[in-house]
């Protein structure tokens, strides 16, 4: 069970729910196929910083 952190233009950071420090944000997901594109981080700062440069 995944809980969202922060939003940061549209994108959720989301982490496992009673865990820290593994942060996931889903840059793109398809249901129809099950496919699923994210980035993991250590820090919600560095998964913040990922978003605004790079998205």
């Amino acid at each position: 069970m995944y809980e969202t952190v922060k939003v940061v233009k549209g994108y959720k950071i989301t982490r496992m729910k009673g865990t820290h420090g593994a942060y996931h944000v889903n840059v793109r997901e398809d249901d129809q196929i099950g496919f699923r594109e994210f980035h993991t981080f250590r820090t919600i700062k560095a998964a913040t910083e990922f978003i605004e440069t790079a998205l």
